[in-house]
């Protein structure tokens, strides 16, 4: 029988907040995730890279039926001109929190921004980019 894969977006920066429960990381594979409507429509694009990426949860539609939720956020910012010349800070940021239904705790947390510390402010970003690093960061920390 084949398992069906839970969307989880996910946003990641450089840098990315971790807070696990003591469950076990094989606890989690096969799990019921609901992916919350998110500020920024960030949700689309991490259940995208949680299927593409292959995440070991069951998506569901009712967050009644879920073992877990992912809720979070993006922000825009604005683009000035010296923030693209000098690199300045992320234009997109998001952040996003995996929360167990039954116990009513954090499990996982992580944030991620799509400046590129190599190209500046001059490579494509976005909230794809924001997704793929917190899904990257996810998988690594929950699954490996």
């Amino acid at each position: 029988m084949k398992k069906s894969l839970v969307f989880l977006v996910l946003i990641a920066a450089p840098s990315l907040l971790v807070a696990r429960d003591h469950a076990s990381s094989s606890a989690l594979a096969g799990t019921k995730l609901f992916i919350s409507p998110m500020e920024g429509e960030l949700d689309g694009f991490l259940s995208a890279e949680i299927v593409k990426k292959k995440l070991p949860f069951v998506a569901v539609t009712d967050e009644k039926e879920a073992d877990y939720v992912l809720a979070g956020a993006s922000l825009v910012e604005d683009n000035k001109w010296y923030h693209v010349i000098f690199g300045g800070k992320d234009k997109n940021e998001g952040n996003v929190r995996l929360l167990s239904v039954k116990d009513k705790k954090m499990v996982w947390a992580g944030e991620a921004g799509d400046r590129s510390l190599w190209a500046g402010g001059l490579r494509r970003g976005g909230q794809r980019r924001i997704a793929d690093r917190i899904v990257k960061k996810m998988n690594t920390d929950l699954f490996k």
